[in-house]
């Protein structure tokens, strides 16, 4: 299983792919792939069983031609040049391809059982998705075309998750995701909403709250106090099924991440993980 985690930037796709990666390595091998000048603090809490993998354009490029070209004289030379360093500032996609041919070669050697992509944003996922096709399209022939079209044959088979948060902006972002995606034949398996907020007041104290302002013993700056806790934990609350309706409309499952009041810690992830190991998200995985 090769899943994407995708989304607009600071919307939480590497608490996702932390939480993802840490459930399934109960099931078996996990890679956690991730850019390597975008590491996140949040890796810190991944289980022991995750391997981390930093992809380093110039290090796979570097390993793709070693592969390639089997006589040591013709590569050497190559790899100790600065012309992955050229490639990667004149050629377009050029680290995407780098880094999806890594990861697809590690998917055909069965090197895992489960793969996860802290992926790029939104703005660059459906690029990277789209490089094996308009490199075919380019008329590449040899081995590269033969990786081109295993790549090609490869990224049918991602499952894509979109990480949105209950605003507006990232709504719009992700409704604009889908629509490229489907138009591109790609069909995201899930949305999760992270930072979603349920009411933190349990309703037992909302009756005794309500039950103190109504006897009006309180003090003005008191009563104040208690009815913005109220309001405000109710705006929040509504807020969130609003959005929640909305991303419902796109007509992909969607799953939530509670908002965490003390910060992320291993113990929200592990419970946000067993949030989802209890709802039907892997179901809609392949």
């Amino acid at each position: 299983m090769f899943i994407f985690i995708t989304g607009k930037g600071g919307t939480g796709k590497s608490l996702v792919s932390v939480i993802l990666s840490n459930l399934l390595s109960n099931k078996g091998r996990v890679i956690l792939y991730f850019p390597h000048n975008l590491p996140s603090p949040l890796y810190s809490l991944t289980s022991k069983k995750v391997t981390l993998y930093p992809l380093d354009y110039e290090k796979e490029a570097k390993e793709y031609v070693k592969l390639k070209l089997k006589l040591f004289v013709l590569w050497v030379p190559l790899v100790r040049s600065q012309v992955f360093k050229v490639f990667q500032k004149v050629i377009p996609g050029f680290t995407e391809l780098i880094y999806l041919g890594k990861m697809w070669y590690d998917w055909t050697k069965r090197k895992a059982d489960f793969y996860i992509f802290d992926a790029l944003p939104t703005g660059q996922i459906l690029s990277m998705l789209n490089i094996p096709k308009a490199g075919l399209e380019s008329g590449a022939a040899g081995p590269v075309r033969s990786d081109l079209q295993g790549m090609f044959e490869f990224v049918k088979k991602i499952n894509i998750i979109i990480v949105s948060l209950p605003e507006q902006l990232p709504l719009e972002e992700t409704q604009e995701t889908v629509n490229k995606m489907r138009e591109n034949g790609f069909f995201p398996k899930a949305i999760i909403l992270n930072k979603f907020y349920k009411s933190q007041i349990p309703e037992e104290d909302k009756k005794w709250i309500n039950s103190i302002l109504v006897e009006g013993k309180l003090k003005t700056r008191e009563k104040k106090e208690l009815l913005s806790l109220l309001r405000f934990d109710e705006y929040l609350s509504k807020n969130s099924q609003k959005f929640l309706s909305e991303y419902l409309r796109l007509e992909i499952p969607v799953y939530t991440i509670n908002f965490s009041l003390n910060g992320i810690t291993p113990e929200f992830v592990q419970s946000s993980g067993e949030s989802l190991a209890q709802s039907s998200l892997f179901s809609h995985l392949s």
